[in-house]
């Protein structure tokens, strides 16, 4: 993975884990309301388990947290790898780019700088940026 692509995760991931925080509140509000349907799919007659459908919902719940742990746990990589970036002006352009999602024109705009520079100094940055062995 090249350095863009390991500090364009951060783009992703934090679309992720809200996803996946308001996927865990809607099964929680399910269990806690009585409003569970059958999570298995399958067509069940009579009683409903209650039971079994909890666990569904606590293990599903389990397995969301687990994903939400470790999406945290690469955007902290990554905000390390921005972190570690000697340069001070490269540095700037990545946090801007990775840590608050502007676009070229935008950054260009704060820094007062023509937004070729700012793409020149992007790809410069990039080049200072070490990918976590796990990633490259």
């Amino acid at each position: 993975m090249t350095a863009k692509e390991f500090l364009g995760l951060a783009w992703r991931i934090d679309g992720r884990i809200e996803h996946r925080i308001e996927e865990r509140e809607r099964l929680n509000s399910r269990l806690t309301s009585g409003r569970l349907t059958n999570l298995s799919g399958m067509p069940r007659g009579g009683q409903y388990d209650w039971t079994n459908a909890a666990d569904s919902v606590v293990e599903m719940d389990k397995q969301i947290g687990e994903e939400i742990n470790e999406l945290c746990r690469i955007k902290r990589l990554v905000n390390e790898a921005i972190d570690a970036v000697e340069d001070w002006r490269y540095r700037q352009v990545l946090e801007m780019r990775y840590r608050n999602y502007m676009g070229w024109d935008k950054i260009a705009e704060e820094l007062e700088y023509d937004p070729r520079h700012v793409q020149r100094l992007h790809g410069e940055a990039l080049l200072e940026v070490r990918v976590p062995k796990e990633f490259a």
